[in-house]
């Protein structure tokens, strides 16, 4: 059983009956009121025009004489003799003999001056009339009329009607409220009191107590007399009906309490006392009883839930373990229902008991299992973490093997492609022989790339792979990606794009990979790219310092299907069933792992038959100044600069002769070292102008001095390479 709803949260019928009454009263009367109001001021406003009206054409007629004869004292009298109405705000006659015209005003005291200026305001009225004398027109006359007196009589009207509708409601509200209350409310309290205590069980025997009842509610106060007597006559069949509860109680092994809170006491039935190991006997105070014989660990609990049933707060439902006298340990259920008098105060509980031990034992015997199964669950867990581990570590071997022999790798091919250069620029060679060099040439970079894919996806997995941020121009960069695609573009008959816009023009971001991100996207394009178009769209969105770089590549191949959208970004794998294609399958690898670490992620959206488009968005710091322009190339070193000494430093004897093949022609004087300790040596002493690499620079013929003078010493023009 519920305890009774708070006296707070009830809305009493008198204040609704009152208020909704009130406020039909009130939406009827307001329209009435506005509509009078509206009535009222159209006629207000009617009357001004025509008193505005009248008086333009009575002045028109009085002043035609005097302006006749230019009397301009008599004009001047009429037109204030015609302003006499508060409502007109001034009046200007114009002669047409005279560009003077003659103006009165009214101020802001209401008196009559005159003016020199034409009067001016959007919510004047104005009426104009021509002045007409011996036939002939002979000026006009124009009145004015200020609505402004009339407004605020209007307004103060409505603030009339809202006080008066506002008074009206407050007294209506109270008025209702107090008879209702009256009449109604005080009967049913009354009654509803009555009702509350003969549930409970308090005196069901008494009358109601008197007080005015009228018209339905005296009908009401008989039927409760009579439901009173109908209660008493049917006492005697409750207890009948006790004694038949009493034998199914018993059979179903429910025990039954009843405590009266008011006088503190307890009635067990026979089948508490059997559940409580008692059978047979009578205890003068239950309640003790049960607080001696239940768990320590639980009695804490059953209190606080006692405590909160009594305080209305929810039921009294727990279950708790009791200890007989011979020291064994039961479960009990136990359920009450709490009833309470008219003004919400616990005066009785009644519950029951019922032994569910049998079922504890069950669900104990059910948990040891549980917890069994959790144990080989959490042993297999462990197991399989261990396998993981050592799969994780057997890959990061694999990747850290991969990036040792991708460097392995490269160092000697290198070489290959450096002197396959330098051969092909003989001049000594056949076309065939430079035919076949151009092969290994290309065969050299194809494989170098190779292994510089598998070098970079090496570091990735190997969480070797960082950012190195430089000042980077974005413009010089993204052109410097056409170009390098332009030629393949131009062999398929396919059109660049570039569309920048927002651009900032120095950025501080990793370049190398920027670049190689989008050459991997704009080589991709193009080479799945038939005929049509390849796109390179940029924008920036700065804000502050920062700038959000959007990046995206669109073409008009083939599309990729649905279910390929994802598995292209997988190693080794190229999308499409056109048959074998050039590449590894490892760019779009990388390129999602280097956007990642630049801050952003690269996705694809693509239709079958109508394109694909690459797309990112990474945070960019916005640079204040450009990078220095490089320097121009080195073809060979002036008369007065040759012999400049340099030292060339790399334990790869092919390496070593690559760099003095290429350093020789320009003039160098060139010493080599295989080992530091013997570079260390030969500067102290041949003192050289300037000590390079520490490994070949492979396929570059192309060198720059630092700046604009002469060049005192190479570096690399790819010296991400070197």
């Amino acid at each position: 059983m519920n305890p009774p709803a708070s006296r707070s949260g009830r809305i009493s019928i008198a204040l609704f009956v009152s208020v909704a009454l009130t406020a039909v009263v009130t939406v009827v009367l307001t329209t009435f009121a506005l509509y009078f109001y509206e009535l009222e001021k159209a006629q207000r406003w009617q009357q001004l025009h025509k008193t505005l009206s009248t008086s333009a054409d009575e002045l028109a007629v009085a002043v035609a004489l005097p302006a006749w004869n230019f009397d301009e004292t008599q004009i001047v009298t009429i037109m204030k003799s015609g302003l006499s109405n508060r409502d007109l705000h001034a009046s200007v006659v114009q002669p047409s003999s005279s560009k003077h015209p003659y103006i009165l005003v009214r101020n802001a005291g209401g008196q009559l001056d005159a003016a020199e200026q034409l009067p001016a305001g959007d919510e004047l009225l104005v009426e104009k009339r021509p002045i007409n004398a011996g036939g002939q027109n002979i000026g006009s006359i124009s009145v004015y009329a200020s609505p402004a007196v009339l407004l605020e009589q209007l307004r103060q009207r409505l603030y009339a009607i809202g006080g008066m509708i506002l008074v009206l409601d407050v007294t209506l509200v109270l008025s209702l409220y107090l008879l209702l209350w009256q009449l109604i409310l005080k009967p049913l309290t009354t009654i509803g009191r009555y009702a509350a205590n003969v549930k409970a069980g308090l005196n069901p025997g008494a009358a109601p107590p008197r007080d005015w009842f009228f018209g339905e509610l005296r009908t009401l106060n008989n039927s409760i007399r009579e439901m009173v007597a109908l209660l008493d006559s049917r006492y005697v069949a409750m207890h009948a009906s006790e004694e038949r509860l009493q034998i199914a109680s018993s059979a179903a092994a429910i025990g039954i309490w009843d405590w009266n809170i008011l006088t503190g006491e307890v009635v067990w039935d026979e089948q508490m006392y059997r559940l409580y190991g008692q059978e047979g006997q009578r205890v003068d105070k239950p309640f003790e009883l049960f607080v001696r014989m239940v768990h320590p660990d639980d009695a804490i609990p059953a209190r606080a839930m006692l405590d909160q049933a009594l305080a209305g707060d929810g039921e009294f439902d727990i279950e708790c373990r009791i200890i007989w006298d011979d020291a064994s340990v039961h479960f009990i259920k136990a359920d009450a229902m709490t009833f309470r008098d008219g003004e919400g105060r616990p005066v009785r509980m009644v519950g029951v008991n019922y032994d569910i031990t049998a079922h504890k034992v069950a669900e104990q015997e059910l948990r040891r299992h549980r917890i069994h199964l959790e144990e080989l669950v959490a042993e297999r867990t462990a197991a399989l973490s261990v396998a993981v581990l050592q799969a994780q570590a057997a890959n990061q071997a694999k990747s850290i093997f991969l990036a040792n022999m991708s460097h392995e790798l490269r160092t000697p091919l290198n070489s290959v492609i450096g002197f396959s250069r330098l051969m092909a620029d003989s001049k000594n060679m056949l076309p065939d022989e430079k035919r076949n060099l151009a092969i290994i040439h290309r065969s050299g970079h194809h494989l170098l790339t190779l292994i510089n894919d598998i070098l970079e996806l090496s570091k990735v997995e190997a969480g070797r792979a960082v950012l190195q941020t430089e000042v980077v121009n974005l413009a010089e960069m993204m052109q410097e990606v056409m170009d390098m695609v332009s030629m393949r573009a131009g062999q398929g008959g396919v059109e660049l794009v570039l569309d920048c816009a927002g651009m900032p023009a120095g950025a501080r971001v990793d370049g190398t990979k920027l670049r190689q991100v989008l050459l991997n996207l704009m080589s991709n394009a193009v080479k799945f790219t038939e005929r049509g178009s390849v796109t390179l769209r940029v924008r920036g969105a700065q804000r502050g310092g920062h700038c959000e770089l959007s990046c995206a590549v669109l073409d008009t191949g083939p599309g990729i299907a649905a279910e390929d959208q994802q598995r292209i970004f997988e190693p080794f794998i190229q999308a499409g069933s056109g048959g074998a294609r050039e590449g590894t399958g490892l760019g779009l690898t990388i390129s999602r792992e280097f956007v990642a670490l630049m801050g952003g992620q690269l996705t694809v959206q693509s239709t079958p038959g109508h394109g694909a488009c690459f797309q990112f968005a990474i945070p960019v710091e916005v640079a204040s100044s450009l990078p220095l322009e490089p320097g121009v190339e080195v073809a060979a070193l002036a008369a007065e600069q040759r012999g400049r000494r340099i030292l060339i430093v790399d334990d790869n004897e092919d390496g070593c002769a690559l760099l003095r093949s290429l350093l020789g022609p320009l003039g160098f004087e060139l010493r080599s070292a295989a080992d530091g300790l013997r570079a260390l040596a030969e500067v102290e002493q041949s003192s050289p102008s300037w000590c390079s690499w520490t490994g070949a620079c492979p396929s570059s013929t192309a060198w720059r001095r630092p700046g604009a003078s002469a060049p005192t010493a190479p570096s690399c023009s790819r010296a991400s390479s070197c």
